[in-house]
């Protein structure tokens, strides 16, 4: 069943009884409690229901319920097309699980285009976006921390535009409201786990080029210092091993290695893949995980799938997606202004079995 179709159930049941409950609406829709409060949440965003304990209510101040997809008093909401442009979908494809649960609540729909990190061809793309009819956009751009004028060219796009897993380089003030998930605050759960099973010694593989990835870094240098941890220890990143996804052959082993000698007792593996293939690695060299070497990846993707299950750091990719379209929809409607917003979500921490207490604790 499709989410319009399941809202508008909802919607008809709470026009019938007045409210609903979740526990009603599982047994009725067929679907998780997870995807009837997020329904619930849709619908209550858009202004058709209130909030109660358990459950919804119609808006008692609404004259005459909307259906989705409809505004307040049941006058038709206008059809909007959201453009979003990511740099690729293994990491954005739950953004656009949440981008798309909103646009489909409001009776909206997304186009989608890919850059493949192409610096260069991102700003035709967005034209290609605007063109087309899009009323804003979701923007991933490839732009580093340090880019100032990387952005410059969305200076003169005449839609409302978002971030999203972005921030705007450089400190200058600007026009661009953001989204993104507060990787800092994520890698910074991940070292106070690791420090309170007594590990000093934390080291940082984090191969990417993408703001992201410096996030994490500057997540785990900060951390460091707060949790005064060991500030000698290895920090590899894609200037030794290569950007990724593939590894030259003896790199693991190297690694593995590399971090035994300089006595390496935890390590944070910014993401889920390369801790895979460290793990697998290290059965064959000799190191136990967590004996040896406690191991946290960041991402949380495929951590759960490992042998042993790995400890990792989880973004709120779809909740990242919902805020962002939320925002957006917002500075569509001009109920903000033109003064930017800048939102941050909280990722989670997963304990799993790849984490233990440190041998000289």
């Amino acid at each position: 069943m499709l989410s319009a179709e399941r809202r508008s159930r909802i919607l008809e049941s709470a026009q019938r009884e007045g409210a609903v409950r979740v526990s009603q609406l599982v047994g009725e829709l067929g679907v998780s409690h997870v995807t009837v409060r997020r329904d619930l949440e849709a619908l209550i965003y858009d202004g058709v229901l209130e909030k109660v304990r358990g459950g919804a209510m119609l808006k008692s101040t609404a004259a005459e319920p909307a259906s989705p997809g409809q505004g307040a008093g049941g006058t038709p909401a206008p059809h909007r097309t959201l453009g979003v442009l990511i740099p690729a979908a293994y990491y954005f494809r739950r953004v656009v699980d949440g981008i798309r649960s909103v646009a489909a609540g409001t009776g909206g729909d997304v186009r989608l285009l890919l850059s493949n990190y192409d610096r260069a061809e991102e700003p035709k793309l967005v034209a290609e976006l605007v063109s087309t009819g899009c009323a804003g956009l979701l923007l991933a751009p490839s732009v580093g921390g340090n880019d100032h004028d990387a952005l410059a060219y969305l200076d003169d796009v005449p839609v409302p535009v978002v971030l999203i897993e972005r921030a705007v380089p450089g400190e200058e003030l600007g026009r661009l409201s953001t989204v993104r998930s507060a990787h800092e605050r994520g890698v910074a759960s991940a070292m106070r786990h690791l420090r309170d099973l007594g590990h000093t010694r934390v080291a940082l593989i984090s191969r990417g080029d993408s703001q992201s990835a410096v996030f994490v870094r500057r997540g785990w240098v900060d951390a460091i210092a707060r949790y005064g941890m060991d500030a000698d220890v290895p920090n590899i990143t894609g200037e030794r091993l290569g950007t990724g996804p593939a590894w030259e052959p003896g790199g693991p082993a190297a690694v593995l290695e590399e971090l035994t000698s300089a006595g390496v007792t935890a390590l944070l593996c910014h993401g889920d893949e390369d801790a895979l293939v460290l793990l697998q690695h290290a059965r064959t060299h000799g190191v136990s995980i967590p004996g040896d070497l406690s191991l946290v990846a960041y991402d949380d993707e495929l951590a759960s799938l490992a042998d042993p299950p790995l400890t990792a750091v989880a973004p709120g990719k779809e909740q990242v997606g919902v805020v962002a379209t939320r925002l957006l929809s917002d500075l569509i409607e001009g109920r903000l202004g033109e003064t930017p917003v800048h939102i941050q979500i909280e990722p989670r921490l997963h304990i799993r079995q790849t984490t233990a207490r440190a041998r000289n604790a």
